[in-house]
């Protein structure tokens, strides 16, 4: 490897970024003596930072100390100009974590060239914060028809929530176009501060995934009368308690929030909380909430309700509450969660187990029983039956923990079952091959009824984790550690720029003061007031009457004739006559002298109030 190597040679012979950078670590580990500031000045000019980044399996090598998170991993809306790209500091990455294990490479000049990433081009960077604030203006204005200090102090808002949004992966054009389109999702100016906008974007990461969706989830929580803040406090809650529970929490928190529209048309006992409960309970039983809200509006009435009770008597089985018409209809308006845990008790009842196929099926009479009943049900078969495997499963998931005597409580008991599945006649869990290891174990395979209280507890330390973190925390794990210092360095960076452009925005706001002055000054004196401006006016007005005068005269060439005077009356004859071999000029000038409003503005500005006419232009 030549040691003479200049950086610039290193960079053009590179194909992109990531592989100039792999050279440049390559050839510095080699020994290779490289100034890393005129490296990434040159990788700057030569592929810019927001270019695409490589997909290469590893940027920083194969030795141990080097194989951390891939510097060239993006995710959705990573990509964006507000943000430093991972490969951007891998130099500097290379420098810390060879300085961390003891090997070639300088800790603190790694850790100091990733600061001075953050402060690289704030006076720019400013100066775009200053470029986009009138441009979000501009927008708010059109768009949405905001203005005033309304309009001002909500862009103040905008981006002292910049830093944070962009510590989430997100930039101003994100955020721009979710402001906007909550202000048009709503039909009002639905106004958030900085802190609400911030824990918008976390909220977006850890459980929506597109900042843009949040106008129609803030739409759907305000028609139930739910703000933006209440809105993403419940969003929270309902996504973490879904990861509690082994369950994915991006899914629980879609069908939450299209399903809002029930908490005005039905009756739930916890409100939206209950409804989240209820998407959690369907995604593990495997059975539509819609199902549930059939059988509410057919218990509505009492005729309903009677009518369903003895039906489902008649067909036989365990029915539970479905054989009281008044409980049906308390739950139908002021217990929804309780009608979906009936149905749930009624589709249990109707699986039994396949010894020779090994899994659960509805057979014989009770599929004619499930056909009945899902007919007075009013519910969809499929789903009936879904529902009636799923709870199956889940009773043969406690019974095998009961079994085996763990010692566990009850949300413990369902984080185990929703991870677990069913195969071979028992509910298995699959073990990552690292904790399988640990806890001495051949097989990553384990059946809830073998399951020791040690491999339990080692498994539901996943559960605890996820109570312990916080929603930020949960955003964050979505991306490697590279990405997440990527981020850190580009929230501190967005954050000195913003603060920046706020000592600039100050003596700018206050010549727009003196120009807005000006312009009304402008203003009064167009309008006939006596100001400072008025003098200038007058004379700008006599000025532009006068080389009017002369236009007509000498560029037009206009000729004049007096013709006989009737009474005060006088008339002027005006020949106009032009000469020109180009057509489209023929065209222009034959359209400006047909067009009858012409004649009228051409005497006006040269004589004055008199009437005259005037023959059609003869072409020469």
């Amino acid at each position: 490897m030549p040691n003479n190597i200049t950086v610039q040679q290193i960079v053009r012979a590179a194909k992109n970024r990531d592989s100039a950078i792999r050279d440049y670590i390559s050839h510095t580990s080699a020994g290779v003596n490289l100034n890393y500031n005129d490296f990434m000045r040159e990788l700057d000019r030569t592929f810019p930072v927001n270019a695409p980044a490589a997909t290469s399996n590893s940027i920083l090598g194969t030795s141990k100390a080097y194989q951390v998170q891939d510097l060239g991993n993006k995710i959705t809306s990573y990509n964006n100009a507000d943000i430093i790209q991972p490969s951007t500091i891998a130099a500097s990455i290379k420098d810390v974590v060879a300085g961390f294990f003891g090997k070639e490479g300088d800790l603190i000049k790694g850790l100091g060239n990733i600061g001075s990433m953050a402060l690289k081009g704030v006076m720019e960077g400013s100066t775009d914060i200053l470029t986009k604030e009138v441009n979000l203006r501009n927008e708010l204005n059109s768009q949405i028809g905001i203005a005033g200090e309304l309009s001002r102090d909500y862009r103040s808002e905008i981006f002292e929530a910049l830093p944070g949004v962009v510590s989430m992966g997100y930039g101003f054009e994100d955020l721009k176009k979710t402001v906007i389109n909550t202000m048009q999702e709503t039909g009002r100016f639905a106004l958030m501060n900085s802190d609400t906008m911030d824990q918008m974007a976390t909220t977006s990461r850890a459980f929506v995934g597109d900042l843009e969706d949040m106008g129609k989830i803030f739409r759907n929580f305000e028609m139930v009368g739910v703000g933006a803040q209440n809105a993403l406090n419940t969003i929270d809650k309902v996504g973490k308690s879904s990861l509690t529970l082994g369950l994915q929490s991006r899914k629980v928190v879609e069908e939450t929030q299209k399903n809002l529209g029930k908490i005005n048309e039905y009756g739930f006992a916890k409100g939206i909380e209950g409804l989240g409960r209820m998407v959690q309970k369907s995604i593990e039983f495997r059975m539509n909430i819609d199902e549930v809200t059939k059988i509410a509006d057919k218990v509505w009435e009492p005729e309903g309700a009677l009518d369903l009770a003895a039906n489902l008597q008649a067909i036989g089985g365990a029915i539970g509450s479905f054989n009281d018409p008044l409980k049906l209809m308390y739950m139908a308006t002021n217990n929804l969660e309780g009608l979906q845990d009936a149905l749930i008790g009624v589709a249990g009842s109707l699986a039994t187990y396949n010894q020779e196929q090994g899994r659960f099926e509805i057979t014989g009479v009770n599929l004619r029983k499930a056909k009945a009943m899902a007919k007075e049900l009013n519910v969809t078969y499929t789903e009936l039956a879904n529902g009636a495997i799923a709870a199956a499963e889940r009773s043969s998931a406690a019974s095998a923990m009961m079994a085996s005597g763990l010692k566990l409580d009850d949300k413990e008991k369902e984080f185990l079952t929703n991870i677990s599945r069913m195969e071979g006649g028992n509910m298995i869990i699959d073990i990552p091959k690292s904790l399988a290891e640990e806890l001495g174990l051949k097989d990553t395979r384990v059946a809830l009824e073998d399951l020791s209280q040690g491999t339990a507890d080692a498994i539901l330390e996943n559960q605890k984790a996820f109570k312990d973190m916080s929603i930020k925390d949960i955003a964050k794990e979505q991306y490697t550690e590279t990405q997440k210092l990527a981020l850190t360095v580009s929230e501190i960076s967005t954050m000195l720029k913003v603060e920046f452009a706020k000592i600039v925005r100050k003596p700018l706001s206050e010549v727009d003061n003196v120009i807005k002055q000006v312009d009304e000054y402008l203003n009064e004196a167009k309008s006939g007031g006596e100001n400072k401006f008025t003098a200038q006016i007058d004379k700008i007005k006599s000025e532009t009457n006068k080389e009017a005068k002369r236009y007509i005269k000498d560029d037009l060439g206009l000729k004049t004739s007096t013709g006989n005077n009737s009474g005060t009356q006088e008339t002027k004859k005006v020949e106009v006559t032009f000469k020109t071999n180009d057509r489209l000029q023929d065209d222009i000038y034959r359209n400006f002298f047909n067009n009858p409003n012409t004649k009228q503005n051409i005497a006006a500005a040269a004589f004055s109030s008199r009437e005259y006419d005037s023959p059609q232009p003869q072409m020469a």
